[in-house]
């Protein structure tokens, strides 16, 4: 807040995309559950919570012994992978207010990219079919830069920028990768994200800004 931050540069912005740009957090949560479905096992409802913080084969691995399933986390991976693939190429909405704040961040002529734990193909079949691509520069996954627990995916989003961390905004709705952005020297948008209802007050503290709904945020013309 405070006069400082309305006036403060922003030269570049780096989108997250699941629950961020996306509506697709459901799809994480249930595709695992549907995989664990398909080969004979019963998952707990909240499934999701016990793999959040988990890389992909890691969680995998976890269904595959947890639930006893006569398959590979390599099967469960390529699984949960081509539903997820399916879902951002023929159904995953944008979050609503999205498409309004890209238009105003280019007419602006700020530049943007996505950094995301999906694929960066996944970014780019969803931005694509929602007629958005041509607002980023890049989409970059966390499978080639490492998991938003460290910040190497932010540094590389903002070199491709060419702006400098200070002057870079990143909107993220998790936790762990608001607490990773906001170490390494970025200022950050906090996107309010049902599913990540406890999370809340921690991510209002930390964040530079916190957003209910892209909306407001373009009916406020902080930008």
């Amino acid at each position: 807040g405070g006069g400082d931050a309305e006036r403060m540069r922003i030269d570049g912005v780096v989108f997250d995309l699941d629950g961020t740009l996306t509506d697709s957090m459901h799809i994480w949560n249930e595709a695992p559950k549907a995989l664990v479905r398909r080969f004979g096992g019963a998952p707990p409802e909240d499934l999701e919570e016990q793999l959040k913080e988990m890389g992909r084969l890691e969680a995998s691995e976890y269904m595959t012994k947890t639930f006893r399933l006569p398959c590979t986390p390599q099967e469960i991976m390529d699984g949960v992978n081509e539903l997820v693939t399916r879902a951002y190429r023929e159904q995953v909405p944008a979050k609503p207010g999205a498409a309004a704040l890209l238009d105003r961040l280019k007419r602006l002529g700020v530049p943007c990219g996505i950094a995301t734990a999906s694929e960066a193909f996944q970014a780019r079949d969803a931005m694509v079919r929602l007629g958005l691509w041509d607002h980023f520069l890049f989409a970059f996954s966390a499978l080639q830069y490492g998991s938003k627990t460290g910040p190497e995916l932010y540094f590389a989003a903002a070199r491709s920028l060419g702006t400098a961390p200070e002057h870079t905004l990143v909107f993220e709705d998790a936790l762990h990768a608001i607490r990773t952005a906001k170490a390494a020297g970025f200022r950050v948008a906090g996107v309010y994200e049902a599913t990540a209802e406890q999370d809340q007050p921690e991510i209002q503290r930390l964040c530079d800004y916190y957003i209910r709904s892209y909306e407001e945020l373009v009916q406020s013309e902080t930008f």
